[in-house]
């Protein structure tokens, strides 16, 4: 739910789960083997945008009873959540007279403007009386049918100007679509030249089509679909050719995603990377986050020596999740030295000293990349508890000089 920001989901695996035998009355005489074998169909259906939908459930007697009948019925949280996705039962009883074969239980399902993935509830089945049951659950699937983002607004903001600097350029995200005077979609998995971009990652970019904006919040969506050779997608721009800078103070204001194998970025490449390769080239990432890890953030230099990559990175874990508020991830960046920021604390100071002798790539212009990658070397892939899609909110990026 889109209220939620847990990583620890409940995951039951229908397909395993034991047959649950039933019996008769005390002194009915009947064996189980001669009982009526009672189904139920799983519901897939979308959850509507407003009010309460109901999902029906069909129960079947597989023969016509010749005594009367009964099972008790309750739901169950899987990936959805009683009382903000759907209406809780709890020991409701499914009763067929001698002679019934069918009966229906409806559960209401909270419907929301809101985009979000497909989530789960089950119906457990209990004390059956009278029947045999198949499995001791089935499984209702509520459909997204929104396209609206929830989000709210809250956590740390900066402000839009500073003592001893200017406002160089700014993105406030606040037009319907981006900017391309200023901002390249990067597409594919990074083939034929970087396949898997270098990080043997899992995604497929998309130029445009997991990109939002709303609410003057740029959104990255990564989806779990096929597209290419890839299972998921997501979005990566950059300002390359376009927008490079040397120097100054950069503000970031994001809201991150979270989740096994989800691996969001905002970072720079030095614009020569084209003539030099990277790492030669340099990497700043202001910001790095591996998903399994959802409240802790890294920021990273990436240089080479000789032909092999170095880098020197530095973290902040705080109490709560990145994913529940917005935070402003800050690079000060000076001849010579880097500071990186998170909130206005200090969490790395790099300077050429630290670097050296290895050449110091730092002081040339860069350009900008924003990103949610989908697995790779370093977060690993994603599992059963990653739940899609994951959203990176982007509510601006300034540079001071």
């Amino acid at each position: 739910m889109k209220k939620i920001n847990s990583t620890g989901l409940l995951t039951l695996m229908v397909s395993s789960l034991p047959i649950l035998h039933g019996c008769g009355s005390k002194d009915s005489g009947d064996q189980p083997a001669t009982l009526p074998l009672l189904s139920i169909a799983a519901v897939s259906a979308p959850e509507g945008n407003g009010g309460n939908a109901p999902f029906v459930f069909e129960f079947t007697l597989d023969a016509a009873p010749s005594q009367q009948v009964s099972i008790s019925v309750s739901t169950l949280d899987s990936t959805a959540r009683a009382t903000l996705d759907y209406v809780a039962i709890t020991n409701r009883t499914i009763l067929f007279d001698p002679g019934e074969k069918k009966k229906t239980l409806t559960v209401d399902v909270v419907g929301d403007e809101w985009k979000e993935g497909e989530e789960e509830f089950l119906l457990r089945l209990q004390n059956p009386v009278g029947c045999r049951v198949i499995s001791n659950f089935a499984k209702g699937v509520i459909q997204n049918d929104d396209s609206q983002i929830f989000f709210d607004d809250a956590g740390y903001t900066t402000p839009t100007s500073y003592p001893g600097y200017a406002l160089a350029w700014a993105d406030e995200f606040n037009g319907s679509s981006l900017n391309l005077a200023d901002w390249n979609f990067e597409s594919g998995d990074g083939c034929p030249n970087v396949c898997g971009w270098g990080n043997n990652e899992l995604q497929w970019y998309t130029p445009g089509d997991n990109l939002y904006m709303q609410r003057g919040k740029m959104i990255i969506e990564a989806r779990n679909e096929t597209k290419g050779t890839k299972n998921y997608t997501s979005t990566r721009i950059t300002t390359q050719g376009k927008k490079t800078f040397t120097f100054g103070r950069i503000d970031i204001r994001a809201k991150l995603p979270y989740g096994q194998g989800v691996w969001p970025a905002l970072w720079m490449l030095g614009s020569n990377i084209t003539s030099v390769s990277w790492p030669a080239c340099g990497e700043m990432d202001i910001m790095e986050l591996l998903g399994q890890e959802p409240n802790k953030v890294y920021s990273t230099v990436h240089f080479a020596q000789g032909t092999s990559p170095r880098n020197i990175s530095k973290s902040v874990t705080k109490p709560q999740s990145f994913s529940d508020a917005f935070h402003v991830y800050s690079l000060v960046w000076e001849a010579d030295k880097m500071r990186f920021l998170v909130d206005d604390e200090l969490i790395s100071e790099v300077t050429k000293t630290d670097i050296s002798p290895n050449n110091y790539p730092f002081n040339n212009p860069f350009f900008f990349i924003f990103n949610i990658a989908v697995g790779g070397n370093w977060p690993g892939s994603p599992n059963a508890s990653t739940r899609f899609p994951q959203w990176m909110f982007i509510d601006y990026v300034r540079v001071f000089q």
